[in-house]
């Protein structure tokens, strides 16, 4: 399965002086809708929140209380308020992998630039689902839409290959424009590793 995030806006550095979660969670709620449609028009995806998903016999065992996927997700990866629905958990044997294209004003280095790490990690943060109540950086009550609400990662961790790829952006985001305005342009490659009834939708 091959598929592309895309985010427009400011993308800070996070550090451990100024984590700003406020400012992870905001681009989370931009990747929430590209991935709720994700689910709803990708084929493998969207089988698992048909009205027949009770009557399924591809289900894992855990699942067979739940009247779908995404319900047992968001029951599962239930907090602070919000049901999450990672795309990629631990239990899935898939292997992740993400190319970023990022058009910033300056440019940059991939080499070299401690704030584009952390940029790069604001955007990591951004992509999992937050466990702790401070990484929901104030926003403890979930929008109209938001139920349930997708991400792409249980967990950071579970990316097997990154490339970062920097280029000049040459189109204003923000008037007057900002050193942290950011397009991005992320490729997402899900390869299952081993082959199971549940992670037969990443084919």
């Amino acid at each position: 399965m091959e598929f592309r995030l895309t985010y427009q806006g400011p993308l800070r550095a996070a550090n451990f002086s100024e984590p700003g979660a406020k400012h992870k969670h905001e681009i989370r709620r931009v990747f929430h809708p590209q991935l709720r449609r994700l689910w709803k028009n990708n084929p493998n995806l969207g089988r698992l929140i048909e009205d027949d998903f009770p009557r399924r016999f591809d289900r894992s065992e855990s699942e067979m209380g739940a009247s779908s996927r995404t319900a047992y997700l968001g029951s599962k990866y239930a907090y602070h308020g919000y049901n999450f629905v990672p795309l990629v958990t631990s239990d899935d044997h898939v292997w992740c992998g993400l190319e970023v294209l990022l058009l910033t004003p300056g440019g940059g280095y991939v080499l070299g630039g401690g704030d584009l790490d952390n940029r790069i990690k604001t955007l990591f943060d951004a992509l999992r689902i937050p466990i702790e109540k401070q990484e929901l950086g104030g926003c403890d009550i979930s929008e109209e839409d938001e139920g349930p609400f997708f991400c792409l990662l249980q967990d950071d961790k579970l990316v097997s290959k990154v490339t970062v790829e920097t280029d000049m952006l040459l189109e204003p985001i923000s008037n007057p424009p900002a050193s942290s305005d950011a397009r991005l342009i992320i490729k997402v490659t899900l390869k299952p590793t081993v082959l199971t009834w549940d992670n037969s939708r990443y084919l």
